[in-house]
């Protein structure tokens, strides 16, 4: 009994992992909530970034006068800590600085981030792991 028990949590365990894992198979649909165009403005500073994502599994960016393309897979669903992951690598870019002054070049290396949506799901939080201890935004939703 204790083994079925235990294998029964190991499936169950697996499948929680599998569902909250990035699909690059999948596209999203188009009523999930984070398609859409989201801004925010650096604080102390007059630059804005937008970033638009798209179902079929594309992100434009704009951000001072960087913009870039990429591809990216999100888990379906938020994890039990709330926190979409999601994993984007840059595809193309025009190779000039975004508003902290970075570079986000073309590059095969993807790179995780984990987003929280706001209650009403008008914001949005974008981390590097699942805390609040190194996030920025809120990014807020644009009317299209």
């Amino acid at each position: 009994m204790r083994q079925l028990f235990l294998y029964t949590a190991l499936i169950c365990g697996f499948a929680q992992a599998q569902a909250a894992a990035p699909s690059a198979a999948a596209t999203l649909p188009a009523a999930h909530p984070l398609i859409g165009s989201w801004s925010w403005t650096l604080p102390g500073k007059q630059c804005a970034e937008t970033w638009k994502f798209r179902a079929n599994g594309t992100r434009t960016s704009r951000s001072g006068e960087e913009i870039t393309q990429s591809r990216y897979e999100l888990s379906p669903v938020p994890s039990l800590l709330g926190y979409y992951r999601l994993v984007e690598t840059v595809s193309e870019s025009n190779g000039k600085r975004d508003c902290s002054g970075d570079l986000h070049e073309v590059s095969d290396e993807a790179v995780t981030h984990y987003i929280q949506l706001s209650p009403k799901r008008d914001q949005l939080i974008v981390c590097k792991e699942e805390s609040l201890k190194a996030c920025f935004g809120p990014l807020k939703r644009k009317p299209e």
